[in-house]
This record gives structure tokens, C-alpha cells and sequence, in this order.
């Protein structure tokens, strides 16, 4: 098999970076999307918030109902739980392929009715971003439907791949004289996640241009023994330590939200912290401050330079993953302006969210009588049936 060659971005040393060429025995197959040019996608992300193990009684009756109204509606769902230091959270993550189809089911007569029903104490919120298709990418390394490819197309990825500043090059909308940066001249500092609970309904209705909203998505369901073995000899640490590090460098390094997040009936392929990468399906959802701070993340991270590396050599056709390789990996990066992000918490945790930041000018919200009030015990919807 002749050698190929890929253009690549390396870092040298951890703050500088050079563009040099790399030589693979053959390039990784990548899967991209073709999305309809005219008309946006729509992200509508739901949230419930519970303290324990398990939902109190009234917290189990709004997930089962809500899930009823949302899976028989949107284009796709993921249902995967969110646990930190906090609370737990059940979120559902769902595609939708167009404006006109999310605004039926959110307008439609009992999807109003739920909403509205909610108590200022409900601990339930929503994010819902349109994503025009000209700033958005997708990339994923199996021919299967996951994330964006619910609402569209998959296609070969032959030219934009396996480089430093693929990504960027993906996004039509990012051009040398426009490159989405944030109007922001330095990041805004979050309030602190507590316990105490912000009654009644906030909607951030305002926050600043080019927020870059990412999914990233791993499936180990598939994996065979010698895979796994393959994975632990080489993988499970830096890529644990790469997912732990964006986490921890938080919004000064322009991460202005984490969250970790598993699919808990897929069960668990390994033992370690933190526990939602024990899992065989987990997905990650980021907002970063602009396109830029994310790759700065990326570049600047020495073992997630290494990572790249390592992991097109075991996974390239030659290597020894080539062929035996069903590790399933999946990745979406969207650039938003602030009239396409919608956010509303309905009696949150403070710290939950965007609405960590309605303090700040940039991120301004409306807020009802009821947020003049706030709790520091636990209410009865954490911790009683």
C-alpha cells in the first residue's frame, strides 16, 4: 500500500504550533452530512434537575410525561443523564429538522399546556439553538445515523479531514476576513453552582455573537476484547485526562459550560472516574465562547496533540485497529448568533446553564416577580415524593 500524505497542524512545545505534513499509511474514512442549504436545524435541549439517585415521585411524572410529548415529535432524541457534584439531571437531546417542525410541537396545544403547568420551583429547563447549515459541521468515523446525521445526509469526508483546522474549514460561514470571533474581550466570569434554587421562570434572551455550541460522542457498545485491551493500552487514560481538562479549564479559558453526559442503559465498559466516561454511550456538550477558544483548547493541550496522533495510526487502514476497530465517534460544532439561542430555567439551580451568566451585560434575561425570591434549603422537589 503506498503512502499518502495529510496536511496537519502540530504543536510544538505547548504554546506554538507549526504546519508541517504528516505521512499515514492511508487517511481514516470520515463520514460528514449534507444539510439542507435553505433551511436551518434546530437543537431543542430539555433538562430536569433532581438531587439522589432516583427522581422524586412528581420529578418521575414530569420526565414520563415530558418524554411522551418530545420522542414521538422530533427527528431524534438522545435521552442521557447528566450527574455532578450537585444534582443529577435527565436531558433530553433532541434534532429537529427545521424551524417550522420544532414551532408545531412547541405551539401544539399540550406541549403549551406542559410548560406552562410548571411550578417556580419545577428545576426544568430548555436551550433551543437554530443552526443555519453554513456555520455547523459534523464529522463522525462510521456510516451510521447519530447526532446531526438524524436530519441529513451522510456523506464521504474526503478532502476536510484528519488535519489541524479541519473543523474551521468545514464551516462555510469562517473566512479569513470573518473568523465568528467573539465581540467579547475576555470572558465572562459565571456565578457559582450552589444549592440554592432560583424560583420562577429566567429566560437569557440576549448573549453575544459566534457562541460555539459542541457535541462530542463516543459509543463503545461495539468494541470486541481485543479492541477494549487496544483502548486501555493506549487510549482510556489521555482521553480521559483531554475530557477532564476542558472541564477544569473553565470559563476563563472560554468553556463557559460542561456537561458530561451517558446513556445509563448502555451499560459500562470500564470502572474509573469520572463515572459518566465509565459507560459504553456518553456524549459531551460544550458551549465555548467563540470557534477560537476551543481551538486554542485543543492546541495548547500536549496530550490531546498526542491523542491525534496515536489515534489515526491505530485506526488508519494499516493499523491495527484498521480493521477491526467498532469504536463509533462522532463530533458537531455550531457558531451561533444570540437571536438563534432561546434559553428558559424554570426554578434552577443558580449556576445551571447560560443563566450562570444573566449577570453579565452580554447576557442579559427577563426575568418574573418570582425571581426576586430565592431558596438555600433544598425544596421539596429534590427530595420528597
Amino acid at each position: 500500500m503506498p503512502w499518502t500524505k495529510t496536511s496537519a497542524e502540530l504543536i510544538v512545545g505547548s504554546h506554538s504550533s507549526s504546519r508541517c505534513t504528516v505521512y499515514i499509511s492511508s487517511p481514516i474514512t470520515m463520514w460528514g452530512i449534507n444539510l439542507d442549504p435553505d433551511v436551518p436545524m434546530v437543537y431543542s435541549i430539555f433538562g430536569v434537575q433532581y438531587l439522589g439517585e432516583i427522581p422524586n415521585t412528581r420529578q418521575q411524572i414530569l420526565i414520563d410525561t415530558f418524554t411522551k410529548l418530545i420522542d414521538s415529535s422530533a427527528k431524534h432524541v438522545d435521552h442521557v443523564l447528566q450527574q455532578d457534584s450537585l444534582a443529577q439531571t435527565r436531558i433530553w437531546l433532541a434534532y429537529w429538522s427545521s424551524p417550522a417542525s420544532y414551532k408545531a410541537w412547541w405551539l401544539a396545544a399540550e406541549t403549551v399546556q406542559f410548560w406552562d403547568s410548571l411550578t417556580p420551583d419545577a428545576g426544568m429547563w430548555r436551550e433551543i439553538l437554530t443552526v443555519p447549515r453554513r456555520r455547523t459541521q459534523f464529522g463522525t468515523n462510521k456510516e451510521e445515523n447519530n447526532g446531526l446525521a438524524h436530519v441529513g445526509t451522510l456523506t464521504p469526508n474526503t478532502t476536510k479531514s484528519g488535519y489541524w483546522g479541519c473543523y474551521r474549514d468545514r464551516i462555510e460561514a469562517a473566512t479569513s476576513t470573518d473568523r465568528l470571533d467573539t465581540p467579547l474581550s475576555r470572558s465572562p466570569t459565571p456565578q457559582l453552582s450552589s444549592t440554592t434554587v432560583r424560583l420562577g421562570r429566567v429566560r437569557v434572551n440576549k448573549l453575544p455573537d459566534n457562541l460555539c455550541f459542541v457535541v462530542e460522542g463516543q459509543d463503545h457498545s461495539g468494541i470486541t476484547a481485543t479492541e477494549k485491551d487496544h483502548w486501555f493500552e493506549n487510549f482510556d487514560e489521555p482521553v480521559t485526562k483531554w475530557i477532564t481538562d476542558i472541564v477544569a479549564a473553565g470559563a476563563e479559558a472560554g468553556v463557559l459550560t460542561s456537561r458530561l453526559c451517558f446513556a445509563p442503559e448502555s451499560g459500562k465498559f470500564r470502572d474509573s472516574d469520572p463515572t459518566p466516561l465509565n459507560y459504553n454511550r456518553k456524549i459531551q456538550l460544550f458551549y465555548f465562547l467563540d470557534f477560537g477558544h476551543m481551538e486554542r483548547i485543543g492546541r495548547h493541550n500536549k496530550g490531546h496533540v498526542g491523542l491525534r496522533s496515536s489515534f489515526m495510526q491505530s485506526y488508519c487502514p494499516l493499523g491495527p485497529m484498521g480493521k477491526l476497530g467498532q469504536l463509533l465517534l462522532w463530533v458537531e460544532t455550531s457558531i451561533l448568533k444570540s437571536e438563534e439561542i432561546e434559553c428558559e430555567y424554570v426554578g434552577c439551580l443558580v449556576g445551571t446553564g447560560l443563566m450562570a451568566y444573566d449577570h453579565h451585560p452580554a447576557f442579559g434575561s427577563a426575568k418574573n416577580k418570582q425571581n426576586l425570591l430565592s431558596i438555600s434549603w433544598l425544596k421539596s422537589w429534590f427530595v420528597s415524593s
